[in-house]
């Protein structure tokens, strides 16, 4: 064989190499890339005020006239005590949580947040203000029953 024959085949060889290789990583350039759009998975819905993220907020209650708990978790990502105060149509509750620290609410080691006759029926949404000296967020938080497991200890 003749060196021009094998330049030429080494030629085509890598020609046929790029275009595979462009046909084969060519569909990631219009698939939408899901760990793009990261999504929670949790039962409640989140929050940030300042330096407090508020994570998986629910309301349980097993009667809507009745007493219903807020199940939460409040994250200190500051370096300084932050009072937030948790509002219904029912009343406030004033918790404070440390810096670098989380507080649970509703949990039994946690801080007790309960409101009387807030009206909300399990399956319905309730507005639930969280508010610190800097900022203040409103979350339509989801209203439970404590009909799945992991909420059947916690509802009041």
């Amino acid at each position: 064989m003749s060196r021009h024959r094998i330049a030429r085949r080494r030629a085509a060889a890598a020609i046929v190499g790029v275009a595979v290789l462009g046909l084969l990583t060519g569909c990631d350039l219009f698939a939408p890339q899901d760990t793009k759009y990261i999504q929670e998975t949790a039962d409640g819905v989140n929050g940030d005020i300042g330096a407090i993220f508020i994570g998986n907020a629910v309301l349980l209650t097993t009667d809507a006239s009745g007493t219903t708990s807020l199940v939460a978790t409040l994250v200190n990502q500051g370096e300084s005590n932050e009072d937030v105060r948790i509002s219904t149509d029912a009343g406030t509750h004033t918790v404070t949580v440390k810096p670098a620290e989380s507080v649970q609410t509703g949990t039994p080691d946690g801080e007790s947040v309960l409101f009387e006759g807030l009206g909300a029926k399990p399956g319905s949404l309730a507005y639930v203000t969280f508010e610190t000296s800097t900022e203040t967020e409103t979350l339509n938080v989801p209203v439970l029953d404590g009909g799945l497991p992991q909420y059947k200890d916690l509802a009041p």
